[in-house]
């Protein structure tokens, strides 16, 4: 049984696995060829799809810098105080500077409930409340509290909020929210809602008499002073607003002041007639000095003419009035002035009339004949001066006031605070610094393709371990190629260029904003300097970027006949000469695909030549079998006839 063998199992002492092995290595050259020739392919693949890729970002970041959204026209707004009043400047806005004070933030009714009784039921009815001229209104079949706030959240929406709060573990109070601000978003009841809010400390009857004004309307002269007493005295926890429309009038000096006579006037001296004769009197003589015709007076101008008297009797101004002719009207916040009762008029203008009309003094709490018991916040506009101009506007969000910038008021201010639009010098910065990044990335894959200098990998620091492997395996690989070559003879071509423009702009190349390549530098040759990659001075940069923005701008692109289409500029240089290669069908994509079909074609060859390999294998180990057994049984033959031989053989 020893001398059993089976092919391809069992080792064979005539060595027919080496001989197949040895046979099948010389087939397998073709197929080992074939399988290099497709990690060629694949390789080759991707290294175009890399370059691809690099390209299409270099193009992509290079376009950005000369479309419609490009950084040089992006915006900052910087505050003096951005705790109190901000800015959002659009690409159209101006770079300007305006001065802003806040005087009141807009706000919206905010009404606590008194504290109400844990198991509390809301009653059936139809309640309705309204915020301005919105109102929302459900009837109620009577529940929980609990289910009545939820009734009352999903039908306010955008309007009204209501909230528990837990005041005890057994009381808590509801906080109901207009969630529109304005002076005329006020929040009212109706129906089941009124007496809900009255029963449960959220509205009471106005009972708070009025203060009265005497006269509330008044015309003051010009040196003239006039008082508009208060009823009673308006007390700053009140929170009283006064409101008031004053027109200046422009007019005549006074009389005295254009009384031009030369002395006293002693009136004629008379006459006495008598028989046809009439006899003069001499004028009397008083023997005063000749008076001299008095200097005409410069006119006072005098805006501050309006004040507020405190139970001191301290006069406190009032906003300054810098218009004539037409009427402006104020609402002051008396809380900001302390304890007040009366209404200066201060008229220091020698040829202006001062007319104030409808003075009134309002609780801005009471809407209607109802006023909130525990109010959070009441309804009021926003009211601010801007450039000493009065604004109220029913939001905090002002978009309408200055073309292209939205002002944000947070909280009042003590003084006026200064808003300034400038160009966003830091994004543009970085775009410029990502174009430079993207264009260096470029030319290095184009360097490593296309050359055989290991140098050309050391020299790029910012390479990780990974990506320096990978360059080691492309280093070369498309060593001489034209395309690549010239597209890298383009790119510095354009990089180089000057691009002047119509205003006899200095700036008419990268050199004048700090971007080159430092290849001719002074000092020894550094071979990293001649590769051509980019290298940035970031103060010139900075410098260029704070005084010649527009000029920057036009650098990477602009618009040479003035048909609103960019036609010149590096941007759009390097956009046209990259994109026949990346767009779909460029000429990268013609590469990739027809490396994708020799992938193909070489993968199925190798298919069939591993099938033909299989088959031969097969036939030699059958062979080599058939073989085995043969002399196996010649073996076994001579064995025999060796055997009889022996036995017949004579001792």
């Amino acid at each position: 049984m020893s001398d059993i063998s089976i092919p391809g199992v069992t080792q064979s002492k005539y060595k027919t696995d080496q001989l197949i092995e040895g046979l099948m290595k010389i087939e397998r050259i073709p197929r080992e060829r074939a399988d290099t020739e497709l990690t060629k392919y694949r390789d080759e693949q991707t290294a175009w799809r890399e370059i691809n890729q690099h390209s299409t970002t270099l193009r992509d970041t290079a376009r950005k810098l000369f479309s419609y959204n490009n950084p040089f026209s992006e915006k900052l707004a910087d505050s003096t105080n951005e705790r109190a009043v901000t800015a959002i400047a659009s690409r159209e806005a101006l770079d300007q500077s305006f001065r802003v004070a806040v005087t009141q933030t807009a706000q919206s009714d905010s009404f606590l409930s008194a504290e109400i009784p844990k198991e509390t039921k809301i009653p059936a009815g139809k309640y309705v409340f309204s915020v301005g001229e919105n109102s929302i209104d459900f009837s109620w079949k009577g529940g929980t509290f609990n289910s009545f706030v939820e009734a009352i959240n999903r039908r306010g929406t955008s309007m009204l909020r209501a909230t528990v709060i837990q005041i005890t573990p057994n009381t808590r109070s509801l906080l109901l929210e207009s969630l529109k601000t304005g002076a005329q978003e006020r929040l009212g009841f109706s129906d089941a809602a009124r007496t809900f809010a009255i029963d449960n400390g959220i509205i009471k009857k106005n009972d708070q008499a009025a203060i009265g004004v005497t006269p509330n309307n008044l015309s003051t002269s010009p040196k003239g002073n006039n008082i508009i007493d208060f009823s009673r005295t308006a007390r700053s926890l009140d929170a009283l607003v006064l409101e008031y429309t004053v027109s200046i009038k422009e007019g005549t000096q006074t009389a005295s002041e254009h009384n031009n006579a030369n002395g006293p006037d002693l009136g004629k001296p008379g006459s006495i007639q008598y028989g046809g004769i009439t006899i003069e009197n001499i004028p009397s003589e008083t023997n005063l000095a000749e008076s001299t015709e008095p200097a005409n007076q410069t006119p006072v101008i005098n805006n501050s003419v309006l004040a507020l008297r405190s139970v001191r009797g301290v006069a406190l101004p009032l906003p300054e009035i810098n218009s004539t002719g037409e009427s402006l009207t104020f609402r002051i916040p008396l809380a900001e002035y302390g304890d007040v009762n009366a209404l200066l008029i201060q008229n220091k203008n020698t040829n202006r009339t001062v007319t104030v009309e409808s003075v009134t003094i309002v609780d801005p709490r009471v809407a209607g004949e109802y006023v909130p018991v525990n109010p959070v916040s009441i309804a009021q506009d926003a009211q601010i001066t801007y450039e000493g101009i009065s604004i109220t506007r029913p939001t905090n969000s002002i978009d309408d006031l200055v073309p292209g910038i939205t002002l944000e008021i947070h909280e009042p201010t003590d003084k006026q605070e200064t808003l300034t639009i400038k160009p966003d010098t830091e994004t543009a910065k970085n775009e410029i610094i990502a174009f430079v990044a993207h264009y260096n990335r470029v030319l290095a894959e184009i360097n490593i393709l296309t050359q055989n200098k290991p140098e050309l990998i050391t020299e790029l620091q910012y390479f990780s371990e990974d990506e320096r492997t990978t360059a080691e395996k492309k280093l070369g690989m498309f060593l001489g190629d034209t395309t690549l070559n010239g597209i890298k003879s383009s790119l510095q071509r354009i990089i180089t260029n000057m691009y002047p423009t119509t205003d006899q702009s200095k700036i008419v190349n990268l050199t004048n904003i700090g971007v080159s390549t430092k290849s001719t530098a002074g000092g020894g040759i550094e071979s990293s300097r001649l590769r051509g990659y980019l290298e940035i001075d970031e103060k010139k940069l900075d410098a260029a970027l704070s005084s010649s923005m527009p000029a920057i701008k036009a650098l990477f692109g602009y618009d040479t006949d003035k048909d609103l289409v960019i036609d010149s500029g590096i941007g759009h240089a390097i956009d046209s000469q990259i994109g026949p290669y990346v767009q779909t069908g460029g000429i990268f994509s013609t590469r990739t695909s027809g490396l994708s079909t020799r992938i193909t074609s070489t993968e199925r060859r190798i298919t069939q030549l591993d099938q033909k390999l299989e088959q031969k294998e097969s036939d030699l180990r059958r062979k080599y079998g058939q073989m085995e057994g043969a002399l196996r049984g010649l073996e076994q033959q001579s064995d025999a006839i060796t055997n009889f031989n022996r036995q017949n053989s004579p001792k």
